[in-house]
């Protein structure tokens, strides 16, 4: 019975132990690199655990988007608490698609780079892509348009509903009517089709 009440005192003193090496100080109230100011006061002690906000000097932005840093047994974290701001060089190109201004080789943080697509493509997201930290953030697309001739409505025995033209180019997401030029409308495809992305289906007749 003894033993057990050594035993027991003993993982007591441990327990105490780990609980007062948990309320230690281990963070500096020193103003930490790149790091304009900490929120709270020099006679202030901070603890295992708890935090402060801070903000960053100009030209450095907070790591991993933290707003508020955490005393650790290594100190503050995230570990720096500030890191430089970093341009980006020129924007990656998009296809079937140009730059809407006039193309540097080194952009700043935050800056912003309008795209536009070449006629009759349609542009899916965007327009903008914005350079954050050295990358450029932001995803578009220009989709194709759609081309019918004479030559290839013949094959099917087709003709554009409402015009005479013989070519004619349709956007993404636009629906075009057809009309037999001899025959009758045969299979399952309707004689109104839709431009997905430069595929459109055609109808036959016979």
């Amino acid at each position: 019975m003894r033993l057990f009440h050594l035993l027991w005192l003993f993982i007591l003193l441990l327990n105490s132990e780990s609980s007062l090496q948990q309320n230690e100080v281990v963070c500096s109230n020193q103003r930490p690199q790149n790091v304009y100011s900490l929120e709270y006061n020099w006679w202030q002690q901070k603890k295992m655990g708890e935090t402060t906000r801070y903000w960053c000097k100009i030209g450095y932005m907070s790591t991993d988007g933290a707003t508020r840093a955490t005393c650790t047994r290594e100190g503050w974290t995230p570990n720096p608490l500030c890191r430089e701001i970093v341009g980006c060089g020129s924007p990656p190109p998009l296809t079937d698609g140009d730059i809407k201004y006039t193309v540097k080789t080194n952009y700043s943080h935050q800056e912003r780079v309008e795209f536009m697509c070449q006629n009759y493509y349609t542009m899916e997201g965007g327009p903008n892509t914005t350079c954050i930290n050295g990358e450029w953030i932001g995803q578009m697309k220009c989709l194709k348009p759609c081309i019918v001739d004479r030559e290839l409505m013949n094959r099917y025995n087709i003709a554009f509903r409402y015009t005479n033209s013989d070519e004619l180019y349709f956007a993404h997401n636009d629906f075009i009517e057809f009309t037999c030029t001899k025959g009758r409308h045969t299979g399952t495809l309707s004689m109104r089709q839709k431009c997905i992305d430069g595929v459109l289906n055609l109808p036959t007749c016979q």
